[in-house]
């Protein structure tokens, strides 16, 4: 039975790359991401690669820092149950689209790779992703934030909205002895305001890794 393979692969002034990761890992579809300024070679490299009977959609990033997570999490979340593996391709494009596809990769748990000359080299992410260290409990704790609009004005509110404890709230938010809190990972903000009152805020990390989950 072949094994069918997305690859996700960033393009920048360099396209040699993405033909030998392709030739090293045949792919059954990839999606190419590219910033505005690589339009026309992007749509070059599509017709080249469609010759070769390859599947090529394009996505174009205003921001890739900005706009990575979101939609590598989109693909991720839309294709993984039609391909038994997903990899994605960091070699071209420029270093902040290669740094913000690290990254994506690993929060999502895929395989990334870079090309050296005509050999690619795996890179060592993480064989679970960011989400795997989060329980179905803070995951269901973020999704009643991201459902309020992202950001309550105290825990009693986020409580009564929630219909949860507040010692279960805090105990997801701050953390414990033997758990690191959504604040630790980074998922939400929370500052102290007047009259001891706790903001509780959803960071852009937590607003992403909420797109590739599904409900439970």
């Amino acid at each position: 039975m072949t094994t069918k393979i997305l690859q996700i692969a960033t393009l920048g002034e360099e396209e040699d790359p993405i033909y030998v990761g392709i030739r090293e890992y045949p792919v059954s579809k990839l999606f190419l991401l590219h910033e505005p300024e690589e339009r026309f070679r992007a749509a070059e490299v599509a017709r080249k690669l469609n010759e070769l009977r390859i599947p090529v959609e394009r996505v174009e990033l205003k921001s890739p820092a900005r706009d990575m997570y979101e939609v590598i999490a989109t693909i991720v979340k839309e294709e993984k149950h039609k391909y038994d593996d997903i990899f994605i391709n960091v070699t071209s494009g420029r270093k902040l689209m290669t740094c913000s596809a690290i990254s994506a990769a690993f929060v999502n748990g895929l395989k990334a790779f870079h090309v050296e000359g005509d050999t690619p080299m795996m890179l060592p992410i993480l064989k679970f992703s960011y989400k795997e260290v989060i329980s179905p409990s803070k995951l269901n704790v973020l999704r009643r934030l991201d459902r309020l609009g992202g950001v309550v004005n105290s825990l009693n509110e986020f409580s009564e909205s929630s219909g949860t404890e507040k010692s279960l709230l805090s105990y997801h938010l701050r953390g414990g002895r033997d758990s690191k809190g959504l604040e630790e990972l980074g998922l939400v903000e929370i500052d102290r305001r007047t009259q001891g009152r706790l903001q509780i805020k959803l960071t852009e990390m937590g607003r992403l890794l909420l797109i590739g989950q599904e409900e439970t």
